[in-house]
């Protein structure tokens, strides 16, 4: 690449884009689309997996999907998985493609995106780059445990696997071994929580470490999207109640029930509360079952209106013990929302310990009665609500910006320290090298 030519950047994002798509998927959607407008001498393409896809964006950006070649939609006996993925050890479609690009960047060290980029960066010499965005062996320990009790149930062969053999701690040890052995094949990498930001630390040394923060679309997400009067009739919730928002996926890895049992808690004080969850998931029942009255489970809801949602409700709850950076709370937080979070996920640190955000200790009696303390004191959710609005506004930037102050610097370092191995624009290397050998 010339002082002239764009950096080509590859983008690895091995989860379907589909209009449920969580705030990973959604957040490197957005980045594409900030790509294709803006000045930066930067061509990005964002890889997807799904049914083979080319949407071009501009000159300067495209999204691309990939057919996985084993998704975990094949494993027919697993109870419930988040967000599918490709499990096979090399995408030979994916690693044909990435031969073009100067950079790669991938978002996760564990699936078939990543592993075939750590083998095209080794045989081309591309710079390899990556974002922790998820803490994926926790989810890995959080499900492997649910699989084991949902084909089991909680009987004598469950303990022996989980508490005996300790099966979901073994699985998020394997985890936590894949990440370090991608991030050993990185020439840089960013991440957002203490922890991540050590361990890449650890592995590839201060200068190749850099900390990811968020952005947000201040259009979007804003008091301006108030009218409190609509919210309650659209969703049918008496005008008389302190509303809570949860976000995100129905299902234990976020901790949903943990929610459950401290608003049934609340409703048998006879709290003026309701709870309205934008998410879809297995708990869906639980919760209409459980909180009768008292919640609305409306599925997964566009962007636009979740913006309306934050602004016209009065708090968000975030019960996850496993978040790492999250694009729910900067979104709720820019909208003016008081934000309870689990002191276990870390989400207050990444936030500077913001008054903004109250941390709640783990189980449904803390978790009720942080949510008794706000509902019971309207002048300490105005007083978190200003400091939210005033914390996103002089921390929080706009998705543009984002772009060109996290990624685009990172990405330049990293090509300017591992010039590209010569190599042609063409397939003459797939022909000498079609299926490179698997990784150690």
């Amino acid at each position: 690449m010339s002082s002239t030519q764009p950096l080509r950047v590859a983008s690895l994002v091995d989860l379907p884009r589909t209009n449920i798509s969580g705030g990973h998927a959604r957040g490197w959607e957005r980045l594409a689309y900030e790509a294709a407008k803006s000045s930066l001498p930067l061509e990005l393409t964002v890889f997807f997996s799904g049914k083979d896809l080319n949407e071009r964006l501009s000159e300067k950006a495209c999204i691309r999907h990939l057919p996985p070649v084993f998704s975990t939609s094949k494993l027919k006996f697993l109870p419930y998985v988040p967000d599918h993925t490709d499990l096979a050890p090399y995408h030979p479609q994916l690693a044909r493609e990435l031969a073009s690009f100067d950079i790669i960047h991938t978002t996760d060290g564990f699936f078939a995106f990543a592993r075939t980029a750590e083998r095209v960066s080794r045989k081309l010499g591309i710079p390899l780059v990556s974002s922790i965005h998820t803490d994926t062996p926790s989810y890995a320990r959080i499900f492997t445990r649910r699989t084991i009790e949902k084909i089991f149930s909680k009987g004598k062969i469950s303990h022996f696997l989980t508490d005996i053999l300790r099966l979901p701690e073994k699985q998020e040890a394997k985890m936590n071994k894949r990440l370090c052995t991608h991030l050993k094949a990185c020439s840089h990498a960013l991440a957002t929580r203490k922890e991540d930001l050590a361990l890449v630390h650890q592995i590839l040394g201060p200068e190749k470490t850099h900390t990811l923060h968020t952005a947000v679309d201040y259009e979007m997400f804003g008091p301006h999207r108030k009218d409190r009067a609509a919210f309650e009739a659209n969703y049918n919730i008496p005008k008389d109640r302190i509303i809570c928002v949860f976000v995100g996926r129905l299902d234990e890895g976020k901790n949903i029930y943990t929610l459950i049992e401290a608003m049934e808690k609340l409703i048998a004080e006879k709290q003026p509360v309701h709870l309205i969850t934008a998410g879809v998931g297995p708990a869906a029942e639980a919760l209409k079952e459980r909180l009768q009255g008292h919640v609305t489970v409306a599925g997964f809801i566009e962007p636009n209106e979740l913006g309306k949602i934050y602004a016209s409700a009065d708090l968000l709850a975030m019960p996850s013990e496993v978040e790492t950076r999250s694009l729910v709370a900067t979104e709720a937080m820019a909208s003016g929302l008081p934000v309870l979070v689990s002191q276990k996920s870390t989400v207050a640190a990444i936030y500077n310990n913001t008054t903004a955000i109250r941390i709640v200790a783990g189980g449904s009696d803390k978790w009720a009665e942080a949510l008794r303390d706000l509902i019971n004191d309207a002048p300490l959710r105005e007083q978190m609500a200003q400091e939210a609005l005033t914390y996103t506004k002089n921390n929080i930037p706009s998705w543009g910006s984002f772009l060109e102050q996290s990624f685009m610097p990172v990405w330049q370092k990293a090509f300017k320290e591992k010039p590209l191995m010569e190599r042609t624009r063409n397939d003459c290397f797939w022909q000498k090298y079609p299926d490179p050998s698997p990784t150690p």
